[in-house]
């Protein structure tokens, strides 16, 4: 293991605001970027003020970490200009402002590539650039319904529901680095930047691979099926509630673990048929978790090589062995909140790991001090 980091070196230009571009900009921070937060004046990202909140956002202080930040108002000449010049010296430049914002300040990407030619920028958007559909604008619950998502998310019978977090911005957020990550290596040969674009719903399409394939070739107009997959198949899935107000979530997605599991709840009782169903054996797994405390349930099922273990809280997280062992939480120390445990950067990379260098910045804070 040594010092270096993989992104040394690497000036990354975050005009972002909310989930998406900000989460990029965190990922390449984690892994040595400088990433230079260009912030509204006044005002800052709008994260600075989402969740709960002191006096500055607990979200924002995890999602903020290893950044600067640099606070203007881009239709003041002076301020434009400064940025301009940060521009100039940036390897990565990342927007996800609604589309024509950066070439009303003179920093589209024809203007980019005059300032620097071998700058990378990635052009985050509701539904990308081009199509009908590129002038509307979009959030992240949007390109969840648009992607597909939201459709197979829920029970049968009942309305679609969305994640419980923000899905299609993180998923985003990851392409958008790893598109970068791709420009970056490509730039090593050719010596060139180029624009990377990112429509919110297009990770989650790409994820979701198989639901238009289906249609077209097997007319399976996936829908919801609970925790199940969303179409008809030989797998068992389930979350179960136990005895104990806790949650069992049981995988038999492989037919060694599924016919371990059939031949177990034969043997309790609660599967008669002698062919294989896996909507018969779902329900008669519900049933015999519903009658016992969970962990004795996943330990059964462990012992017969079915994959169960317990739905997690974050109560359970906070204090869970393998995540402490693993050192999955990070101890960052903070102005505002004091110590804050948030996760480590990911992937482990053995030689030259990701690090947590500096709590999320103060607006401005680096106004001035940021070598051109």
């Amino acid at each position: 293991m040594t010092d270096a980091m993989p992104l040394d070196g690497i000036r990354v230009l975050e005009f972002a605001h909310a989930m998406a571009g900000p989460f990029c900009g965190g990922l390449l921070g984690d892994f040595g970027a400088e990433v230079i937060k260009v912030e509204r004046k006044g005002t800052g990202d709008s994260l600075r003020r989402m969740g709960p909140v002191g006096a500055e956002s607990l979200w924002f202080t995890i999602n903020g970490r290893n950044k600067k930040s640099v606070e203007v108002d881009l239709s003041d000449p002076d301020d434009n200009a400064y940025v301009k010049s940060l521009a100039a010296s940036s390897d990565v430049i990342l927007e996800n402002y609604r589309p024509g914002a950066m070439e009303s300040f003179g920093l589209g990407w024809d203007d980019v590539q005059k300032l620097n030619p071998r700058t990378i920028m990635l052009r985050i958007s509701g539904f990308g650039r081009g199509g009908p559909y590129s002038e509307r604008p979009g959030f992240g619950k949007i390109a969840e319904s648009f992607s597909g998502a939201t459709n197979i998310t829920g029970y049968p019978g009942t309305p679609p529901v969305h994640p419980g977090y923000s899905l299609a911005d993180l998923n985003t957020g990851m392409y958008g680095a790893w598109g970068i990550m791709l420009a970056l290596f490509e730039r090593e040969r050719s010596g060139k930047g180029q624009m990377i674009d990112l429509g919110l719903y297009d990770g989650l399409f790409r994820m979701i691979e198989w639901q238009v394939p289906f249609y077209e070739k097997l007319g399976i107009d996936a829908q919801r099926n609970g925790a199940s997959f969303p179409f008809e198949g030989a797998f068992v899935t389930e979350i179960c509630p136990a005895s104990d107000d806790a949650f069992v979530v049981v995988s038999a997605a492989t037919t060694t673990t599924i016919e371990n599991l059939i031949a177990f709840l034969r043997r309790e009782g609660e599967y008669q048929q002698e062919v294989s169903d896996s909507r018969e054996a779902s329900a008669a797994l519900r049933r015999w978790v519903a009658n016992r405390p969970a962990d004795e349930a996943i330990k059964l099922l462990t012992d017969v090589r079915v994959v169960a273990d317990r739905v997690y809280r974050p109560s359970d997280l906070a204090s869970d062995p393998h995540i402490e062992a693993r050192g999955s939480l990070v101890a960052v120390e903070t102005e505002e909140y004091g110590t804050v445990r948030m996760p480590a950067p990911v992937p482990r990379l053995s030689r030259t790991p990701g690090r947590i260098t500096s709590p999320a910045p103060k607006l401005g804070q680096d106004n001035g001090k940021i070598e051109l």
